[in-house]
């Protein structure tokens, strides 16, 4: 299946890729919405997001063997690729056709927000910038997918927020799925779905809330974050720094390591399980190593098993 039509237009496409080169990897996921593809460098996120736009070789649907301009693909590589010698509305109108394509364009622009910036060069807008014109661009092209690879590479947080919160939003109200190629966990904590690439295959794959609250295996867990996984009786159980805090009931540690960290602090704790705990207040001397400290774990997310397919 290829995609459901909504209300307004596309809204759930069905991926199933086989790459052999340069990586060997299977794909098949669905994007659907903001979708997060989130795997280490190297796993072949990029690679994946480029069978997609038809600029590398690989079998599966949909779209295959059709050329990259037939494919209703609006690509924003990891540099935006904007022509540094047009203006902003020079680079909206590229893809499109006829007489009135400026007029098209700057009315896009007006639409997003970004008419102000029409008459600048690409080489004037800052990170953030260009990348909103990257996706007024694909927008103009009539693109159905949007593929975004490290959305968030070359952006300080401020800014990695707001383009984040912006480029969701747009391709949102216009019905269009996204799928952003990631490593960053913050990008992928605000997709709706989210795909975990490793190992050449989808290790797991589902709504994002249900991914992140209870990992397929140690590799998945990993993937997601959690800097704390390990054992209890039977069950493998994960758990972020940032998500175990103190608690005069809780259970007793005591203090192996601690370092401060600009305004939070890092311990180490144990002896089993070995934790470490990220507090957001507090100094080091206050924390010396062999004090006894209580923790909660309660936010812990309980491991299931791997996935074998």
């Amino acid at each position: 299946m290829v995609g459901v039509a909504g209300a307004h237009g596309v809204k759930r496409i069905e991926i199933d890729y086989v790459l052999t080169v340069p990586v060997a990897l299977r794909a098949c996921f669905t994007v659907q919405g903001f979708t997060a593809l989130l795997g280490r460098s190297g796993a072949g996120k990029t690679t994946l997001l480029r069978a997609l736009a038809g600029l590398a070789p690989a079998r599966g649907e949909p779209w295959q063997g059709l050329a990259p301009e037939r494919r209703p693909i609006g690509y924003l590589p990891q540099q935006t690729l904007l022509f540094p010698h047009l203006n902003v509305l020079e680079n909206t109108a590229y893809a499109l056709k006829g007489r009135r394509r400026l007029e098209q364009a700057g009315t896009l622009l007006a639409e997003l927000g970004l008419a102000a910036l029409a008459s600048r060069r690409a080489d004037q807008l800052s990170g953030g910038q260009a990348k909103r014109i990257a996706l007024a661009r694909a927008l103009a092209h009539g693109a159905e997918l949007l593929l975004l690879d490290e959305p968030s590479v070359g952006l300080d947080s401020v800014t990695r927020d707001a383009t984040l919160d912006w480029l969701v939003e747009t391709a949102t109200a216009r019905g269009i799925p996204m799928l952003a190629a990631t490593h960053d966990h913050e990008v992928a904590t605000r997709a709706e779905r989210l795909a975990l690439l490793a190992d050449g295959r989808i290790i797991q794959h589902g709504p994002a809330r249900e991914v992140f609250s209870a990992p397929m295996g140690h590799a998945a867990a990993t993937l997601l974050g959690y800097e704390n996984i390990f054992e209890r009786g039977d069950e493998v159980w994960a758990i972020r720094a940032r998500d175990i805090r103190l608690d005069p009931a809780g259970e007793r540690f005591s203090v192996l390591r601690v370092r401060e960290l600009g305004t939070s602090l890092r311990l180490v704790c144990g002896p089993a399980p070995r934790l470490t705990v990220e507090l957001p207040h507090g100094r080091a001397h206050d924390y010396p190593p062999g004090r006894e400290i209580r923790l909660c774990l309660a936010a812990a997310a309980r491991v299931e098993p791997a996935s074998g397919t």
